[in-house]
């Protein structure tokens, strides 16, 4: 039983040094993260964040992993109110582009982060499965409106989108437009699916219905709380 609770703790003091190392990545930038800055954050001593993660690489890691797991979060929550293929397509997108979290101190975090993957294995490797996932759910929702041999490209095309946008609102100082950006999104998924315009109109009123959704789901203190 004691080790159990041990474990617990662990993983839980683990979950909340993650959680203030990428804050310090947001308030900072990579730089100016340091694992006393962490510290100051979670309200512990650079001591216990050593005792967790046992350099700033390791950290990192760490850091990546909880941002990828921000979107995979985000994703969840919305799809609990999705009910077509159209919607859950449209969920996907907001997941990767609600304010919430597209905004210019994290998207700013998110390239300083970009920039370690070639540098560090460990970080990309976790890169490389949040950039399959996001793949992977594009297309098990493409399969509904293209041709089969067409899935995978598109897929691929467009969570390549959702990298560029990122990196180009992480650039500048200005704010990100989150409508701005899934604007172009839409753009580019009704020419590469080559929509009618009974098609174009499904897709824009699910697109109004997630969005909807995201802005009471996602934009709660409680999911804020727990997730970001």
């Amino acid at each position: 039983m004691m080790q159990r609770q041990s474990k617990s703790i662990r993983t839980i003091r683990r979950s909340e040094l993650s959680r203030a190392a990428f804050e310090a990545v947001v308030r900072y930038g990579l730089r100016g993260t340091t694992l006393e800055r962490v510290g100051e954050i979670a309200g512990v001593s650079k001591g216990v964040v050593l005792h967790h993660f046992k350099d700033k690489s390791s950290l990192l890691e760490a850091v990546f992993r909880r941002s990828n797991s921000v979107l995979s979060h985000s994703l969840v929550e919305l799809n609990r109110h999705t009910q077509s293929p159209h919607e859950r397509l449209w969920a996907i997108v907001y997941a990767n582009f609600v304010e919430t979290i597209f905004n210019r101190q994290v998207c700013q975090a998110w390239v300083s982060l970009s920039a370690e993957v070639p540098h560090n294995k460990m970080c990309q490797r976790v890169q490389a499965a949040c950039n399959a996932r996001i793949t992977s759910n594009l297309c098990h929702e493409l399969k509904h409106f293209t041709d089969a041999d067409d899935i995978g490209k598109i897929a691929h095309i467009l969570s390549v989108l959702i990298d560029g946008i990122w990196v180009r609102a992480g650039l500048f100082g200005a704010t990100p437009d989150s409508d701005a950006a899934i604007d172009e999104f839409e753009f580019a998924l009704i020419r590469l699916l080559g929509c009618s315009q009974q098609d174009v109109d499904l897709h824009r009123r699910a697109r109004l219905k997630v969005k909807t959704i995201a802005g009471m789901v996602l934009n709660t203190r409680a999911f804020r709380q727990n997730v970001i």
